[in-house]
């Protein structure tokens, strides 16, 4: 996968560069230190994959992210930060962001994040499913819906919140990936969501899985 990674600390993305040459799956390309010049990119040439920081000097990660999905929403995103706090997490969930670990993470967690996520899954380290569960958890029970989904399809949005990719969901359920892919359609128009963090946040807020 043509894989993008923009940071502002050369060192960083140096050092990033250095631990994802071995990743067989990733073709990394030239990184760049602005949003602005990532965007430009990603809409004019080729990129299956971006890795950002969510710190930019000159757009945030979240309004990149916002731009990235409205114009080319298949390509997945996991964004890296040095800390987070509520507010950015709600925003990055909002965003549509497919991941989001914290740069302290070690080369192990950031190579399981971008397994999962290039293999149809999400990730989010522990710190921030704290958050994102405190956040979902908040909300009232007035905004409860009527589960809409079938029994398959329970399945398959169960395994997805337990961060399953869908090539682990197929070889689980003994169903073909293009079988997935047609039910999570299918979920995404029941549910109105736009992507899978869409689906986990529905998933939680309906008391449909646990996390």
């Amino acid at each position: 996968m043509k894989t993008l990674l923009v940071d502002d600390h050369m060192l960083f993305l140096e050092g990033l560069e250095s631990i994802l040459e071995s990743y067989g799956e990733l073709d990394l390309l030239p990184p760049v230190t602005r949003g602005k010049e990532a965007l430009e990119i990603i809409l004019n040439t080729t990129v299956d994959f971006l890795i950002t920081d969510l710190n930019l000097p000159d757009v945030s990660g979240v309004d990149l992210i916002l731009k990235i999905k409205k114009e080319k929403p298949q390509i997945p995103i996991l964004v890296l930060s040095m800390d987070c706090d509520r507010k950015e997490v709600k925003s990055i969930l909002n965003a549509g962001s497919e991941g989001f670990i914290l740069k302290i993470a070690g080369k192990q967690e950031l190579c399981r994040a971008i397994h999962k996520i290039i293999n149809g899954g999400t990730y989010y380290s522990s710190e921030i499913t704290a958050i994102m569960m405190e956040i979902i958890n908040n909300k009232s029970g007035s905004s409860l819906q009527t589960n809409c989904l079938t029994v398959r399809e329970m399945e398959i949005l169960d395994l997805i919140c337990k961060e399953y990719s869908n090539k682990e969901i197929s070889e689980k359920l003994f169903i073909s990936i293009s079988t997935i892919e047609t039910h999570r359609s299918s979920m995404f128009c029941k549910t109105g969501s736009k992507n899978v963090v869409g689906l986990v946040r529905y998933a939680v807020e309906n008391e449909l899985v646990t996390w």
